[in-house]
C-alpha cells in the first residue's frame, strides 16, 4: 500500500479513537475481529502471547488447524505466510519466532488478485513494533523426547541484531535434528480381469536427517517513506536417511503363495541450497511502490537400494534419483488512491529450471533424463473502495502466462505446453448492526508438483510401481465464502467447485503389475466447509475454539463399471484452554478432534484425539528468560487408517506416528531490538512445487 506499516498502525489507532472515544479506554477489543475478508485476531495482551513458538500459535487462531508438520485454514488446505509483509520461505521459521513477539495475525481464506491464482488462503503475521536502538541477542533451546519409542529430536537457535540509524544488521543459526517414526499395516488388491493379487503385512519407516540454516541481511530504514533490504539464507542438510520396510503375505485369488519381505534404503544428500531476497518499499508522492527479487537453489540426491526376498525368487535392486533446481522471481506492486479507495496493480514473474535423473538397474522400468522449464508472468489490478455505511467493495483480475515444457532425453518424450488464464475476484464486506459480515468470489488454478509431472517409473515391488503424469492439466476452481463476526463469535462458510482436480489412479501394466499414476478427474468436485469460532475470557480462564465440517461431493465410474460416490463428510473441534497465574505461571490444556472422513477417492476411518498439556514459567526482572514444559499427544490417539480407492488398485492403510511427546523449551533474550525486514518474496508457489 501506499503507506508504510508505520503511518497504516498509526491512522488506524487514531480512527478507532476518534470512533469509540471513552469507550476504547474501558471497553476490551475481541480476540478476533472481520476486516473486509480478511479474520484479524489479536494475540498481544492476550494469553494467546505465551503459546510458545508461532507454530504453536496459529494452531489456536480462529480457522486453523493441523499439527506441529502441518498448518492449515479448515476447508483450505495449507496457506501461504507472511511474516511482516515477508514471505515465509522456510516453515521452520515459525519455530524460531516466539508467540509474545506477535501483535496480530491475519487469516484470509479467499484471497484477492494480489495473490498467485493457485494460493487458497493467506496468513499474515504481524510482530509487536520495538523501539531503541542497540544489540539484540536471542536464544533458543528445545528438544522433543519421544514418549513411546525413546528417540529425541533436539533443536536450537542462536540470533543477533544490531540497530543504528535505521540500519539493521542480523544473523542468526538454527540447527534442527529430524527422527520420525511411523508403523503400520498395509493391505494392496490389484484386481485384473483374471485374478486378484492382495499384499498385507506390517510396514515400518523411519527418516532422520540434520539441517543448519544460517540467515543474514541488512535493512536499512532510509526515511518514514522508503527502506531497502536484502536476505540471504543458506540451507544445509546432512545424514538423511530413509528406510522403509515391507513384510508381507502374498494372496492370489485368496490363496497364499508367497510371503514378500522388502528393505529398501535411501540415502539423500543435498549440496549448500541457496535463497535470497532483495526488496524496496516506498512511496513516491501518493504512489505505493513494493518491489521484490528472489533468487532459490536447490539440489537432492538419492541413492536407493532395495533388497527383496520371497518364497518364489530374490531380487537386489540398485535405483538413483536426483534433482536439481533453479527459480528466478520478482514482484512489483504498485498503489495509489483513487477516489474513495485504492487501486492496486503489478506484476509477478517466476521462471523455474529443474533436471530430473533417474537410474534403476531393472530392464523392464526406463530410466529418466528430463528437463523441465516453467515460465510463469502475471499481470493483475484490484481496486477497493469504501462506501461508508453501506460498506466496502473491491474487484480484481489476474492474467497468468505459463509456459511449461518437458524434454526427457532417454524417452524421446517431450510435451510444449503453453497457456493463458484470466482469474477474477470480488469481495463486499458490510456492518449489519453488530455483525461485521464479508462475502468474496474467486477463481483459483492448482497446478501440479514437478513430482507429480515426473513419467519416472517408480519401484515399490514386484506387483506395483508408481509414477507422475507430464501430461497433467491444472486444476480450476471457483470458490464462494462468506465470513460473519458478532462480539467474540466468527463463522465461515464455503463452497468449492474444482474441475480437472488430481488425484491418483491405476493402470494395468504386463504381468498383471498395477501403475499408480497421477490423473485429472474427468467428473466435477465439490467440497462445502463451514466453521465457527469462540473466544470467550473469564477471569483467569480463556478459551479460543473451533468447531467445522467439511462436507466433500464426488461421484465416479469405476474401471468395472460401478457408479461410486465420495462423500462422507469431516468434522472438526478444536478446544485450547489456557488458565493464567499470578508470577509468570500459564497453564494450557490443549484438544484437537478430527473425524473421519474423505477427500476425494481416499478415506480416512480413524478419529483423530490430540490431547496436550503445557506449564510455563516466566522467570528474571526482566521476564526475559522463559521455561516450558508440554506433553504431547497424551492419549496417543494421532494416526491415521486410509482407504483409497485407486480402480484395478486398492489400499487399506493404518498409521502411528510418533508423536507423544514430552516437549522442553528454553528462551532467553537479552535486549529488545528486533530486525525491520520488510522484503515479501516472490515466485513462493513454484518455491513451494520445487521441494515437493
Amino acid at each position: 500500500m501506499a503507506n508504510t506499516q508505520t503511518q497504516q498502525d498509526t491512522i488506524e489507532w487514531v480512527s478507532k479513537m476518534l470512533e469509540l472515544k471513552e469507550v476504547v479506554v474501558r471497553g476490551d477489543l475481541p480476540n478476533t475481529r472481520l476486516k473486509g475478508n480478511a479474520m484479524i485476531t489479536r494475540i498481544d495482551g492476550t494469553p494467546l502471547a505465551k503459546s510458545g513458538t508461532a507454530d504453536e500459535l496459529l494452531l489456536k487462531v480462529p480457522g486453523m488447524t493441523g499439527n506441529e508438520d502441518k498448518l492449515e485454514v479448515i476447508g483450505k488446505g495449507e496457506p501461504l505466510i507472511y511474516l511482516n509483509g515477508r514471505l515465509l520461505r522456510d516453515a521452520g521459521e515459525l519455530k524460531r519466532l516466539r508467540s509474545e513477539d506477535i501483535r496480530d495475525v491475519e487469516v484470509i481464506n479467499n484471497p484477492g488478485a494480489r495473490y498467485n491464482a493457485t494460493v487458497k488462503a493467506v496468513v499474515r503475521i504481524r510482530t509487536k513494533r520495538q523501539k531503541g536502538d542497540g544489540f539484540s541477542l536471542d536464544l533458543t533451546a528445545t528438544d522433543e523426547q519421544d514418549l513411546r519409542y525413546g528417540f529425541n529430536m533436539p533443536r536450537g537457535k542462536v540470533g543477533v541484531n544490531y540497530r543504528t540509524n535505521g540500519i539493521d544488521v542480523f544473523a542468526s543459526a538454527y540447527y534442527f535434528h529430524q527422527d520420525f517414526r511411523q508403523y503400520s499395516t498395509l493391505k494392496e488388491i490389484t484386481t485384473t480381469p483374471g485374478r486378484t493379487f492382495c499384499q498385507d503385512g506390517p510396514y515400518t519407516m523411519t527418516w532422520y536427517h540434520n539441517d543448519i540454516t544460517y540467515t543474514a541481511g541488512t535493512n536499512w530504514q532510509i526515511s518514514d517513506s522508503h527502506s531497502v533490504g536484502v536476505r540471504a539464507d543458506l540451507m544445509q542438510y546432512f545424514d538423511g536417511k530413509n528406510k522403509v520396510i515391507y513384510d508381507e503375505d502374498v494372496y492370489i485369488d485368496n490363496n497364499k503363495t508367497d510371503h514378500l519381505y522388502s528393505d529398501q534404503t535411501n540415502r539423500e544428500t543435498k549440496p549448500l541450497g541457496i535463497l535470497t531476497n532483495a526488496y524496496y518499499n516506498g512511496t513516491a508522492g501518493k504512489l505505493g511502490i513494493d518491489l521484490n527479487v528472489d533468487f532459490m537453489r536447490t539440489q537432492t540426491n538419492t541413492d536407493r537400494y532395495n533388497v527383496e526376498t520371497s518364497l518364489l525368487n530374490n531380487d537386489y535392486i540398485l535405483s538413483k534419483s536426483g534433482t536439481k533446481s533453479r527459480l528466478y522471481a520478482a514482484k512489483l506492486v504498485l498503489s495509489y488512491p483513487v477516489w474513495k479507495g485504492s487501486l492496486e496493480a503489478g506484476t509477478e514473474m517466476t521462471f523455474v529450471r529443474r533436471h530430473n535423473s533417474y537410474w534403476i538397474d531393472k530392464p523392464s522400468i526406463p530410466d529418466t533424463d528430463a528437463d523441465i522449464k516453467e515460465d510463469n508472468i502475471a499481470a493483475f489490478a484490484e481496486y477497493g473502495c469504501d462506501f461508508g455505511k453501506a460498506g466496502s467493495a473491491s474487484i480484481g483480475m489476474r492474467y497468468e502466462h505459463t509456459l511449461f515444457d518437458y524434454d526427457d532425453a532417454r524417452a524421446n518424450d517431450f510435451l510444449h505446453r503453453p497457456q493463458d488464464e484470466f482469474f477474477p475476484t470480488a469481495s463486499y464486506s458490510v456492518s449489519l448492526g453488530k455483525i461485521q459480515a464479508a462475502l468474496a468470489y474467486s477463481l483459483k488454478t492448482s497446478r501440479p508438483s514437478f513430482f507429480a509431472m515426473n513419467d519416472a517409473v517408480t519401484y515399490i515391488s514386484r506387483y506395483s510401481l508408481q509414477a507422475g503424469n507430464s501430461q497433467l492439466l491444472n486444476e480450476r476452481m471457483r470458490d464462494l465464502t462468506l465470513n460473519l463476526s458478532w462480539k467474540w463469535l466468527t463463522l465461515s462458510a464455503s463452497y468449492e467447485r474444482s474441475k480437472n482436480a488430481i488425484t491418483q489412479w491405476s493402470f494395468l501394466r504386463d504381468n498383471d503389475v498395477a501403475l499408480v499414476k497421477h490423473i485429472n478427474l474427468a467428473e466435477p468436485y465439490d467440497n462445502y466447509s463451514t466453521y465457527i469460532s469462540a473466544t470467550p475470557r473469564i477471569g483467569i480462564w480463556s478459551l479460543n475454539a473451533t468447531a467445522g465440517i467439511d462436507k466433500p461431493h464426488l461421484s465416479m465410474t469405476l474401471d468395472d463399471g460401478r457408479r461410486q460416490s465420495f462423500n462422507k463428510p469431516t468434522y472438526t473441534v478444536n478446544a485450547f484452554n489456557t488458565i493464567s497465574l499470578k508470577h509468570g505461571w500459564q497453564f494450557d490444556l490443549n484438544l484437537m478432534f478430527q473425524s473421519r472422513g474423505q477427500d476425494m477417492n481416499f478415506y480416512n476411518n480413524y478419529d483423530k484425539i490430540r490431547l496436550g498439556i503445557v506449564a510455563q514459567k516466566t522467570l528474571l526482572k526482566d521476564k526475559s528468560l522463559t521455561i516450558r514444559a508440554a506433553v504431547l499427544d497424551v492419549l496417543q490417539r494421532s494416526g491415521m487408517n486410509e482407504y483409497g480407492d485407486m480402480g484395478y488398485y486398492q489400499i487399506w492403510q493404518t498409521n502411528k506416528y510418533s508423536r507423544h511427546k514430552l516437549h522442553l523449551s528454553l528462551f532467553y533474550r537479552l535486549n529488545s531490538a528486533r530486525s525491520k525486514y520488510k522484503g515479501t518474496g516472490a515466485g513462493k508457489d513454484a518455491q513451494n512445487r520445487m521441494k515437493s
